[in-house]
């Protein structure tokens, strides 16, 4: 099987309508498409928080260029993001709890971001720990959940890590665990036996990664602009490229 690439990307804010006090949110729609054009992935993987900028039109802009699957997070075109489509019919959307599949690679994912329930974008822990129980006896390559997890070394003490994100991915176990959600740097920490990538593509910074995956398995990863890396370089020490 050839190699897939893959860009992950998340939190990008974009809000046309903040051009005139600020212009790096207002351009995230273009900055995105011209990290695109750049990494020319197969496949771009989201982690939530487009923003309302990012309505069908933009999203299905962005799915003319590339092949897009995401999660939504609590900052949302909530319209947007449920109505758009791929250019092969399918949505962008991951569903909650479900696996879709993408040239061989299984992906998982599970929206929202923990919460009481009364927003729309919340999910109350026993909601998101069944989610995770419906993907328990299925092979998921990647999970994407908009929140980090607890105890993962992204920063010391990992103060905005979530027990049950925790917990959902050991009950799923998959080959890596994507978020964002939060201004931790974007890096890959190897914890537990599980890989976790934590991106933060917020303007102006704008940063990403983009993955080679083999028959499901990530083998080589590189952080924004650097050279690629093999993964085992990669997790030397437990901390990705910055």
């Amino acid at each position: 099987m050839a190699r897939l690439r893959v860009l992950f990307v998340s939190d990008v804010h974009y809000r046309p309508d903040l051009a005139g006090e600020d212009p790096p949110r207002a351009a995230g729609l273009a900055k995105i498409e011209e990290i695109v054009r750049r990494e020319e992935p197969d496949l771009l993987l989201g982690a939530g928080d487009w923003d309302l900028g990012f309505d069908k039109d933009a999203f299905e802009e962005l799915a003319a260029m590339t092949y897009v699957l995401t999660i939504y997070g609590n900052h949302e075109n909530r319209e947007g993001i449920r109505a758009a489509r791929n250019a092969d019919g399918r949505p962008i959307l991951i569903p909650d709890g479900d696996a879709v599949e993408f040239d061989g690679l299984v992906v998982a994912g599970i929206s929202g971001n923990i919460g009481s329930g009364r927003k729309w974008h919340h999910k109350r822990p026993e909601q998101f720990e069944a989610e995770a129980s419906s993907l328990s006896e299925r092979r998921v390559d990647v999970l994407i959940t908009h929140e980090p997890p607890s105890e993962v070394p992204f920063v010391p003490g990992n103060p905005y890590g979530k027990r049950i994100v925790s917990k959902a991915v050991m009950m799923v176990r998959p080959g890596l665990h994507f978020s964002g959600h939060v201004e931790y740097p974007t890096q890959l920490v190897k914890h537990g036996g599980v890989k976790f990538l934590h991106v933060d593509s917020q303007p102006p910074a704008c940063e990403y990664a983009v993955g080679a995956f083999e028959d499901g398995e990530l083998r080589e990863l590189r952080i924004r602009r650097s050279p690629v890396i093999p993964l085992k370089e990669t997790l030397a020490g437990g901390l990705g490229v910055d």
